[in-house]
């Protein structure tokens, strides 16, 4: 799910055209309004809640809403800044199955209406707190293959869904849907018809039972072609394998998605300015103004080690030498190096500027002001 190649030249013309401070992120609204019209296209008739976690800035948020695009929240936090930014309560859903019931409370009287579960317990906290509220048991699906895997801390077996849906409705609460989610970065594009698979069953008996599921949620996780995921399945060959398995349910619920990163990731860029070039042990290092705490948090080894596609902001205008460089942040820890031998021009040097691609999702929602270098600004066009 790459930027068309005409939007990513129009986008790195608009980039160079910008004199911020480094280091700075670019969205680009037009290449939003792609994503988010990509998924409302393919699945037809579904509703889209974007994943408020992959990058909670005010100005994507507020032109999301303006798009029509709903919105998964995982905290109350997230519900108040949405409902700051104007958007309406009853396009937002709590998605996250366990929930301090403060959270719960605060976001059912502000109008959020949706609640997702996992346990018995979850169930009594929502129906205390949110009476009549309507809830989506979150099931355990097939993650394997995914970069981050989600199952171990979230979801229930699906052989226990029924039970909960049915001790839902004696609790008074609305039995409104089944969710799952397969992981994030899933490198197969099978793995969603396979969750709907995997609950279809329990459909069926709820369906025998008299229970009609308004809603099957079928999670995020769409991946992004960052340069070690290239073979990622693109969004139309999940599409005809989540329909195909809609097909053999005995209704066909609506669908609900939870798209965070393949919403915003390739949306925008992050420029980051050389600050020092050194060698060690005879190979070159590049120090840069942004690194893995304040700008570029998944080029950590131990989250999955993004390789965002990196080049000069202002290319050369002829072949020229190339290096393999490691690039390294600002601080002074030791973890703070984003990537090892990468191909870029061996002239480089200190002022000059990088410009790293596809940096949309969770990099401004997780910077940190570790050793004080502040998180960069995010200017949107």
């Amino acid at each position: 799910m790459l930027a068309k190649p005409t939007e990513s030249t129009s986008l790195l013309k608009q980039v160079q055209l910008q004199d911020h401070q480094t280091p700075f992120f670019f969205t680009s609204r037009d290449i939003l309004k792609r994503n988010y019209e990509l998924f409302t296209s393919l699945f037809n008739n579904a509703e889209i809640y974007y994943a408020l976690k992959a990058n909670s800035d005010p100005k994507v948020l507020t032109y999301l809403d303006s798009l029509g695009c709903g919105f998964e929240a995982a905290s109350a936090y997230e519900v108040q800044i949405l409902l700051d930014l104007g958007v309406n309560p009853s396009h937002i859903v709590y998605g996250t199955s366990i929930k301090p019931a403060e959270h719960i409370r605060h976001s059912f009287h502000a109008g959020v209406k949706r609640f997702a579960a996992d346990s018995r317990e979850e169930l009594e906290k929502i129906a205390k707190s949110a009476p009549g509220a309507k809830v989506y048991v979150r099931t355990i699906v097939d993650d394997t293959g995914s970069v981050f895997m989600m199952s171990d801390r979230f979801g229930t077996p699906a052989g226990t869904v029924k039970e909960l849906i049915l001790y839902a409705r004696e609790l008074g609460l609305k039995t409104y849907g089944i969710s799952f989610y397969v992981g994030s970065q899933a490198a197969n594009a099978q793995m969603w018809a396979k969750g709907v698979k995997t609950v279809a069953p329990i459909i069926e008996e709820l369906h025998k039972e008299g229970v009609v599921l308004e809603a099957l949620n079928i999670g995020g996780g769409f991946p992004v072609h960052y340069d070690n995921h290239q073979d990622a399945p693109e969004l139309h060959e999940i599409v005809v394998g989540v329909h195909n398995a809609m097909h053999a349910l005995p209704y066909m619920p609506k669908i609900i998605m939870e798209p965070g990163r393949a919403m915003v990731a390739t949306s925008t860029v992050l420029v980051a300015e050389i600050v020092a070039r050194n060698d060690r042990f005879k190979k070159p290092w590049l120090v840069l103004d942004a690194g893995i705490y304040n700008a570029l948090y998944e080029a950590m080894i131990h989250q999955g080690s993004t390789r965002y596609p990196v080049r000069p902001l202002i290319p050369p205008t002829e072949p020229t030498e190339t290096l393999a460089f490691t690039l390294a942040g600002p601080t002074g820890d030791s973890l703070d190096v984003i990537a090892r031998d990468v191909d870029l021009p061996a002239y480089l040097g200190v002022g000059d500027r990088l410009l790293f691609e596809h940096t949309g999702a969770y990099s401004i929602s997780m910077a940190s002001p570790f050793n004080g270098f502040p998180a960069p600004s995010l200017y949107i066009s």
